[in-house]
């Protein structure tokens, strides 16, 4: 009989730190994409669940203020590029741009927050060779709240050469009938830019992040840089288009609001 209510207490014992212990490492962990339900039976087991909607305990929001740069000035006297001599402009017209948490990000995951939406209604067209000193304001989109959390992938998707009638076009388009993404040559001939890529974006993995993630803190602003860099992008021409492998760079930075309220 003592042994059999020793072995009782052990058992409450062990599911009393076995709970403890899940609490404490939720402590840490935090809430990401899923909320962890326990249930403890009367039976004594204790079961748990990960199956629920997304945690809505943690709601906090920053914002993120965001630029794409075109070919940096300073590039054009100082870096050598493997842009043909012959290329004067290259023209994308823009309909995203969104990040993720996810390393390894699906195409079709709703985890992808779009930091211009006004793209979405709105397309605009940028030359990604337009010479820009850093305090030019152009391609500068309006501030966005997103989720606090760390984001280490970013997507640039573009709208297609032949887009459905019912998708929405940009205001200007330099290419004229190639469609509305392009290269343009010194003596004015306009080719079709084609993608190396089966879906109509440009992928910025974490490796091409400075500091490789995206930090938005809750209730501050973050200012960000997405730059093309054209000596590290490849070019190939294709019969009469020409297929862009691109690189760009992302930069993020505390914005000078964020700063003082820090420093207060």
């Amino acid at each position: 009989m003592q042994r059999s209510y020793s072995f009782r207490r052990a058992n409450r014992a062990s599911r009393t730190c076995l709970l403890a212990a899940l609490i404490f490492c939720l402590t840490i962990v935090g809430c990401n994409n899923y909320c962890f339900v326990f249930v403890s039976n009367p039976g004594g087991s204790i079961s748990t669940s990960s199956n629920t909607p997304s945690c809505q305990l943690n709601s906090a929001t920053g914002t993120v203020r965001l630029r794409v740069a075109p070919f940096p000035t300073a590039s054009v006297e100082t870096a050598p590029t493997p842009i043909p001599a012959s290329i004067q402009h290259i023209f994308v017209t823009l309909r995203g741009i969104e990040a993720t948490t996810s390393a390894i990000p699906n195409d079709d995951s709703p985890n992808w927050r779009e930091l211009a939406p006004q793209l979405a209604t709105q397309p605009e067209q940028l030359d990604l060779l337009a010479q820009c000193a850093e305090s030019c304001e152009q391609n500068t989109f309006g501030d966005v709240a997103v989720p606090a959390d760390a984001y280490r992938q970013i997507r640039l998707r573009l709208s297609p050469n032949q887009p459905a009638t019912d998708e929405p076009l940009p205001e200007e388009n330099a290419c004229g009938s190639a469609g509305f993404s392009c290269v343009i040559t010194a003596d004015g001939v306009i080719r079709p830019l084609v993608l190396d890529t089966l879906s109509s974006q440009f992928q910025i993995s974490s490796d091409h992040i400075s500091g490789g993630f995206i930090q938005v803190l809750p209730d501050a602003a973050i200012n960000l840089n997405i730059e093309f860099n054209p000596q590290s992008s490849l070019f190939f021409p294709v019969n009469n288009a020409v297929r862009l492998v691109p690189t760009f760079t992302v930069v993020p930075q505390a914005s000078s609001e964020s700063t003082a309220a820090l420093n207060q």
